[in-house]
Parts: structure tokens; sequence; C-alpha cells
């Protein structure tokens, strides 16, 4: 348990915590945007100092998340996007797709089948994985699926575990060093170590961003959900640990789906995500606030232009740093060094 008493004191008139203080939180929001926080003016996620940082050219969730972890590039240690992506195609069974439809022509043309004997091949209905995952979150059974679902899911499950952090690079991050110090860690699904049902989502997303806009919103929903019953395992764990990092995919979701300048309808949904996520974060951080160093920070913003991952992060923090972060490399080294104060 630790003893340490937390202090507040003013810097440049604005409270600010300092480093000695009893529990570090770090809540990590996928896509969270500079420029839009800015723009509609969203305080809730403005603690006493904020910016932007630099993130790379590799613009994969799990890639930057692994650096602000580790504080290196991990892409030179074999980390990166391209691998990940060849991996989780080949245990998603992705190629198979191929092959079948090598085999249907090669059937349809024997003069026995005529064009006939391979039509139902042609949707590929044993490999549906947009299907399987919307059956799946309208049932939120698991147990109700049908084998050849099951399998599916399986299969998809087996490509998000691909993203997880390597043993040699997990032993570089401040985590590894928080635990072998005697801290007490929480991570609840914080990529990419261990965020079971968030990399499972952000691997299915794709399936969806062209898909209606009802289903899409059903998803985003589901999503929501999920980030709830998160939040409150944080709230419920805010005194049983000394470090928490916490994670939602939620507004990146949102982004990809309803990240549109020209769609006044869509914006009000982006809108409407930030906004309810925001308070629900308030919140959180007005429990906390004098009794924690609180950081608030996300792995890109969004390129409306390019419908895709921006190069620029957002991040906040409630206690006094001497040097901003820059880039994403920067949170690690600043991180341990609160690590060293508690």
């Amino acid at each position: 348990m630790l003893t340490h008493h937390s202090r507040s004191y003013s810097y440049d008139g604005v409270k600010i915590m300092s480093l000695e203080s009893k529990k570090i939180i770090i809540l990590g929001i996928d896509c969270l945007d500079y420029n839009l926080i800015r723009k509609w003016r969203l305080d809730h996620y403005v603690l006493d100092s904020f910016g932007y940082h630099f993130v790379g050219s590799d613009l994969y969730t799990p890639i930057i998340w692994a650096k602000f972890l580790t504080g290196i590039d991990v892409t030179k240690y074999g980390f990166n996007s391209k691998k990940l992506s060849l991996i989780k195609r080949i245990k998603t069974l992705y190629y198979i797709r191929y092959l079948v439809r090598i085999f249907k022509k090669v059937i349809d043309k024997s003069p026995q089948c005529n064009g006939k004997c391979t039509r139902e091949v042609n949707g590929i209905p044993l490999f549906d994985m947009k299907n399987t995952v919307s059956k799946f979150i309208m049932l939120d059974n698991y147990s109700r699926l049908s084998l050849n679902e099951k399998v599916v899911l399986k299969l998809l499950v087996q490509a998000a575990y691909s993203e997880r952090l390597p043993r040699k690079l997990l032993r570089r991050t401040f985590i590894y060093e928080a635990i072998n110090k005697g801290l007490r860690v929480l991570l609840i699904e914080f990529p990419p170590i261990n965020d079971n049902i968030y990399s499972l989502i952000r691997n299915t997303l794709y399936f969806y961003i062209g898909a209606h806009p009802n289903e899409r919103q059903v998803f985003l929903d589901y999503v929501w959900r999920i980030t709830e019953s998160t939040l409150d395992i944080l709230l419920k764990n805010l005194d049983n640990y000394d470090i928490i990092l916490w994670y939602t995919p939620i507004i990146d979701i949102a982004s990809h789906m309803f990240y549109r300048p020209k769609n006044l309808a869509y914006m009000i949904r982006l809108y409407t995500i930030y906004k309810k996520l925001g308070k629900r974060i308030e919140r959180i951080i007005s429990k906390i606030y004098d009794e924690a160093i609180i950081m608030i920070v996300s792995d890109h913003g969004y390129n409306s232009a390019k419908q895709d991952h921006s190069h620029f992060g957002y991040w906040s923090i409630n206690a006094k740093i001497t040097r901003k972060p820059r880039t994403v490399l920067d949170f690690s080294p600043s991180i341990k060094n609160f690590i060293s104060m508690i």
C-alpha cells in the first residue's frame, strides 16, 4: 500500500498535480482528435496541459500503442502493420477465398458440371465474417451460433491475438517496470497487451464502414455498451491499484463510420459520441483529480480528406511536466519518471 500523500499547487495560475501522487491513471482513447476537441470546445478532455504528438508513419493502432508503452520504434523490431496484416490473413483463412474461386472455375468448366455444380460457392457462405459478427452482436450469445459461425468467430479471435506485443518488447514497457517495482497494475482492454474484446472489434470494423447507417449504428451502440462496462470496472478499482490503463476504440469506430464534414447528420452522430464519452470521463476525473496523475492520450487523430488515421494524436495531463511530448515515443520515459516518484 502506498503511503505518499497527494499534493497540488498553482503553476501559472492553474492547479497542477505534483508527482508525489498515490496513483497514475491513463485513459487511452483511440482516434481522439486534437482539432475536433478545439473546434467543438470539448473541455471534458482538457486537463491542465494538453497538445498533440506525432505518431510516425505506421498508423496501425497496436503499433502506435506499442510505441507509447515502450518508448521505442517497435517497427524496427519486426512489430509492424505489414507483418501483422499477413499473419491475420493467414489465421482467418482469408486466402482460401481465392482457392475456392479457382476451384469453382475449374469444376464449372468440366462437361459434367455445365456451370451448375458450384453456384452456392459464389458467396462463400462458409466464411461470411460480417454476417457471423452481426449475428453474434444481435444475439450477444456465442452458444447460439451455428458450428460454422463459431469456427469463423474463432478464426477472427486467433487473428486478433496476433496483435499482441511480443515478450521481448513487453519487457521494455513501463508496465513491466512498474510490476517489477511491486506496484499494483491494472490494464483494462489495453492494446496491444490484453484487449481481447476490442482487438476483435477493430478487426471487424471494416465490414461495417460501407454498411447502411442504421447497421453502422448498431455496431457502434454495441461498442458503447462495452465501453460503459469497462468504465464501470475502472470506477470499481480506483482504490485497488497504483497504476490503471484503460482504453476504448469508440471514437475511432465513430470516426470511420461518420466523420463526413459535408454530411451534417453524420457529424452530429460523431459529435454525440465525443460528447457522451467526454461526460463519462469528466465524472471519473472529478472523483480522482486530487489523488492521481491523470493522462488522456490518443494514438492518432482522423484525416477526413483521406478517410483514414492522421499522423497526430492528442494528449492532456493534470501534472506539471518539464517537457511536452512531441512524439509518441516521449510518453514512456515521462511515465517511468512518474513511477519512480510513487
